[in-house]
């Protein structure tokens, strides 16, 4: 152990503190992977300290005059940790003090907010049927690129890991790299959402090794639906090729793939496609009840989706690709609107998930931060109160600490009721009834000082 280097942790690793009830939240973050670990807080203390200003000596006398432990005992003690850490290469050793890192965000907050849905632009160069947010042209008093940076700022300071960029076509916002390199220059990683038609090998080179993944949208298994439902000829070509591109540049994609009755049929191509084209992880969901989906003959019935799932299960069973684990979260009563994300509009407005109407406003980032929204929201308090083991429709199923009861966005766009019981997650686990629950679990790095 060089007691004289200096520490610094990677420019990759976001470290913070949200102080709140019953416990504080304690996370290291890897905004190039998107791994994320749970420290102890002992082990806190010692990583927000590996800042590049205070030698290993200085850190570990600091440490034990606030801990009162001796000096020896906390340099045996964070041994293990210091070695780990080396090994993982989450910190740099230099030879002189240099301040390369400011200090870790530490703030009070109902729960940690770890995603931000950000629609940076409703401006789209397709029209889709089916567009939960009826993308096309820009909102009205769209935020500035300055006051976009300064909802980024706002962000870095509470502690938020990831924000997602979507739209409309984020790739048609002029400033959009200018955006994604400020967002990275923060201690937060990008998800790109986009139609994939704009992307081009200049992009690509530009993208690879700035945002976390991309994630495409997905119509059909053959261009006729695809470029039907996309409203534009040609459409399925370029978000093809666009995959393709991402792929052979190392770029993680995640296939975004909404069910309705024009693709009932080809879901099994869509799939095997998707596994053609080599993405990392894909969504398959029936389309949303907002925006220009609100013509009935788009929806696909519950007795449709049932249908569509089991064909599904039966090829996972015959490629050998079921997941019989489903993990969730004990601490969740409901689908988590209020408890990790929340989402912006172009125009600053501040919804609970996009998939939420406008006129359900928490506020907005021109004059309210996202603390005061978080903390303070009515509506978000009533949100966070439905609870999934107290609805009659919901608490006696066997499913429901994993099922949450479904989207609560969907249920108020259908009934305009804020409620659970999403007849469509009903339909999901009619078919996928037979998995093993399985606790999300924490992976802990820590000297394990307690």
């Amino acid at each position: 152990m060089e007691l004289n280097t200096y520490p610094v942790l990677s420019k990759e690793l976001s470290i913070s503190k949200v102080m709140t009830q019953p416990h504080d939240d304690l996370i290291i973050y890897n905004t190039k992977t998107g791994m994320k670990a749970y420290p102890n807080e002992y082990t806190y203390q010692f990583a927000k300290r590996c800042r590049g200003n205070k030698s290993l000596r200085e850190i570990i006398s600091e440490l034990s005059r606030v801990s009162g432990e001796p000096f020896e005992k906390i340099q045996e003690t964070l041994s293990p940790l210091i070695k780990k850490m080396k090994e993982n290469k989450m910190v740099t050793w230099l030879q002189a003090p240099t301040t390369l890192r400011p200090p870790p965000c530490e703030v009070n907050l109902y729960s940690r907010i770890e995603n931000i849905s950000f629609e940076i632009t409703r401006m789209c160069n397709l029209r889709c049927k089916h567009c939960y947010s009826n993308s096309g042209t820009e909102r009205d008093k769209k935020l500035t690129v300055e006051e976009i940076k300064k909802l980024i700022d706002d962000l870095a300071s509470i502690g938020v890991f990831n924000i997602m960029l979507t739209g409309g076509e984020p790739l048609l916002h002029p400033h959009i790299f200018d955006v994604i390199e400020y967002i990275r220059s923060k201690p937060m990683s990008v998800t790109l959402f986009t139609n994939g038609t704009l992307i081009t090998e200049e992009i690509v080179e530009m993208l690879k090794d700035t945002i976390l993944s991309l994630a495409v949208s997905i119509d059909g298994a053959a261009p006729e639906t695809h470029d039907r439902y996309r409203g534009v000829k040609g459409s399925f070509a370029k978000t093809i090729r666009a995959i393709s591109m991402a792929k052979a540049a190392g770029i993680k994609v995640r296939g975004n793939i909404s069910i309705h009755k024009g693709n009932l049929n080809e879901v099994i191509g869509i799939i095997e496609l998707v596994k053609e084209l080599r993405v990392d992880d894909y969504h398959m969901l029936p389309i949303s009840f907002t925006g220009r989906s609100e013509p009935s003959h788009i929806f696909v019935t519950p007795h449709e989706y049932v249908q569509v799932l089991k064909k599904i299960k039966q090829y996972e069973k015959e490629h050998g690709e079921l997941k019989k684990e489903y993990p969730y979260s004990p601490a969740l009563t409901n689908c988590g609107i209020g408890v990790n994300s929340l989402a912006v509009r172009s125009n600053g407005v501040v919804v609970p998930c996009p998939q939420f109407p406008d006129e359900v406003s928490l506020g907005n980032v021109r004059k309210d931060s996202i603390a005061e929204i978080w903390n303070n929201s009515v509506f978000l308090n009533k949100v966070r109160s439905i609870n999934v083991f107290e609805s009659s429709m919901c608490k006696m199923c066997p499913h429901a600490r994993v099922c949450k009861g479904g989207c609560i966005a969907d249920v108020y766009a259908r009934t305009g009721i804020l409620t659970i019981g999403d007849i469509y997650e009903c339909a999901y686990f009619s078919v996928y009834n037979d998995y093993i629950p399985v606790e999300i679990g924490e992976s802990v790095v820590s000297a394990e000082i307690r």
